[in-house]
This record gives C-alpha cells, structure tokens and sequence, in this order.
C-alpha cells in the first residue's frame, strides 16, 4: 500500500498507509484531526480514508521502515 502515497507526503503528514480493502484505505496518523491531510490522502489516492492514531515516532520509523524497502524492490 507505500505505492499509494509518495514518501514525501507520508512525511509531511507524518502518516502511514496500512491496509486498503476495495477503495477503503486505512491510514495510521500522528493527527488523525488534519482534515486537509486525509482530504489530499484521499484526492491522491481515490479511495476513502478511515484513520486511526499512532505516535509521530512509531510513524517515522515505519516511513523509513516500508519506503525504503519500497525503494530497494523497485532498483
């Protein structure tokens, strides 16, 4: 699900995408109350965002975590 969301806006958002089913996308985030994060999230991904709180440095960790495996799958 890392391909849905671009690394950069994962971290401008300090969010993470965690599971999609159909066009429901289930998002981990430090601020689950940024209306305008889960509006681009959703205008990016055309799917219906459901969120759910995670610490900014679990979050981080992930990010690094799954994007750069993300990266090294595609090189």
């Amino acid at each position: 699900v890392t391909k849905l969301i671009p690394e950069q806006v994962a971290r401008q958002y300090c969010l993470i995408p965690v599971d999609r089913i159909g066009n429901a996308l289930t998002v981990a985030m430090a601020d689950p109350s940024n209306v305008l994060a889960v509006d681009d999230v959703e205008m990016l991904t055309n799917c219906v965002v459901q969120t759910f709180v995670s610490t900014p440095s679990d979050i981080r960790k992930a990010i690094d975590r799954y994007y750069k495996r993300a990266s090294e799958q595609a090189a």
